[in-house]
């Protein structure tokens, strides 16, 4: 069995969505939870992280200092300089599971807050090379969903709903659309993943 084959039934396993309501396998217990991102437009799907080697993960475009509801109730964690992921909340819901925003600008509450659904946790991030950006090279939030088994999930197989907007090339700015470094290795990558290229990618001249 393959690795993507695998990933894709484990995802699988835990749960199904319903109207909105996420429940996990074998368990009466479940957590309102909704999509607070899907006004914007989606960078990177959760296969795309998982193509090159990421544990999996969703970024949505936004500006840097957006703030960040809570995709549901529950209480907050905040992780400072956490590896390529930057500054990272992480929130607690009652039945175990955990949403994480990663490559935050800014932390708006303290550890141990309860906050209700809908509420701002903190502010986007990702310019490349600010403080609590990690790893990031574009403004952006990255998401996912952790089960209370400590599996790393994806939040769209159980809430449905993408973005709000057409996937945005990665390029330098996002905004003009020119072509840039990170655009480069998004084709060297989609190269990589359907022929199987492993070179050096070629100069394309001043990006």
């Amino acid at each position: 069995m393959t690795r993507r084959a695998l990933l894709r039934g484990s995802a699988a396993s835990f749960g199904l969505a319903a109207g909105g309501v996420l429940f996990s396998a074998g368990s009466a217990k479940a957590a309102d939870l909704y999509n607070p991102f899907s006004g914007y437009a989606m960078t990177d799907g959760w296969w795309d992280h998982i193509n090159r080697g990421s544990l999996g993960g969703i970024d949505y475009a936004m500006g840097v200092g957006t703030g960040l509801p809570a995709a549901g109730a529950g209480t907050v964690t905040n992780i400072p300089y956490n590896g390529t992921g930057g500054h990272t909340v992480t929130i607690t819901h009652s039945d175990g599971y955990r949403t994480q925003y990663m490559h935050l600008s800014a932390f708006h509450v303290s550890d141990g807050t309860w906050v209700g659904q809908g509420g701002t946790v903190g502010f986007s991030g990702g310019a490349a090379g600010a403080p609590g950006s990690g790893s990031s090279t574009g403004p952006h939030v990255h998401w996912h969903l952790i089960t209370p088994g400590g599996t790393r999930v994806n939040p769209l197989d159980y809430l449905g709903g993408g973005g709000g907007g057409t996937v945005l090339p990665k390029t330098s700015t996002e905004q003009d659309g020119v072509p840039g470094p990170n655009m480069w290795k998004r084709t060297q990558n989609w190269l990589r993943i359907q022929s199987g290229y492993t070179g050096p990618f070629p100069s394309m001249g001043p990006v």
